[in-house]
């Protein structure tokens, strides 16, 4: 529950800055609207391992407008009133993702060296750069990923945007926000141009190693089934399964 904690308060966080709305239920469920549109990005969090329904409709009414693609996550599969209770709000997609863990016991992870690749981290002033990199690693428009340009990002204590680079030209970008002894590891993206060369698996490892350095030495990601094998070849295995709920497309 500690992961899922740590997961939910980082998008709490991120709300934070952003546009300052977030609020949490009685029993710790977690509402953050970040403002970029994407459905994951907005929403409502639960770590408890029995969600409750009344706490999420309670959270969804106070929030009130929801003019942004927005979701529901919670833990394993969801009980039939979260379920219901979804389904009232509009929301009856379910995707599963892989919420995968590599212990602090596994060790430092060593330096990956792949071709010369460079990842470094990105000051406020490039973090439009960053943005613009993340769009391209994910295949989508600058405009869904423009949040991530927003200085105020920098006041983010515990959260660091790295760039991966050949020769100084971004080809991959990745996200780290510790907590504790936690690192959360958000944002792994190659260029398509790039894939297929062990980039992902490096920019993830010096996630890990960048989470070591602080103190926060065990690592948690949500990944795609598709990405799960990539990352269970650097030491992540997967402890259980977020389901995200979200309007049908």
């Amino acid at each position: 529950m500690a992961v899922v904690s740590a997961y939910a308060a980082a998008f709490e966080e991120l709300a934070a800055v952003t546009t300052g709305r977030t609020r949490r239920g009685p029993q710790g469920a977690v509402l953050a609207i970040s403002g970029a549109p994407i459905a994951s990005l907005n929403g409502i969090i639960s770590a408890a391992p029995e969600p409750s329904a009344e706490e999420i409709m309670a959270l969804a009414a106070a929030e009130g407008r929801w003019e942004l693609p927005w979701s529901i996550q919670v833990r394993g599969v969801p009980g039939p009133l979260v379920a219901e209770a979804a389904a009232r709000l509009g929301l009856t997609s379910l995707t599963q993702q892989p919420l995968m863990v590599r212990r602090a016991g596994q060790g430092l992870p060593t330096r990956p060296v792949v071709d010369g690749l460079r990842v470094r981290a990105v000051p406020v002033d490039e973090l439009d750069l960053y943005a613009r990199t993340v769009a391209a690693g994910f295949e989508a428009p600058h405009e869904m990923f423009r949040i991530f340009a927003d200085p105020s990002l920098g006041k983010i204590d515990g959260v660091t945007f790295y760039l991966a680079e050949l020769d100084g030209v971004p080809v991959g970008t990745g996200m780290t926000a510790t907590s504790g002894d936690l690192t959360g590891i958000f944002n792994i993206t190659t260029l398509p141009s790039y894939r297929r060369r062990g980039y992902g698996q490096a920019i993830t490892l010096e996630m890990v190693r960048a989470g070591f350095a602080t103190g926060a030495g065990t690592a948690y990601l949500c990944a795609s089934t598709m990405g799960e094998p990539v990352y269970q070849s650097v030491g992540f295995r997967t402890e259980e399964y977020l389901t995200v709920i979200t309007a049908p497309s």
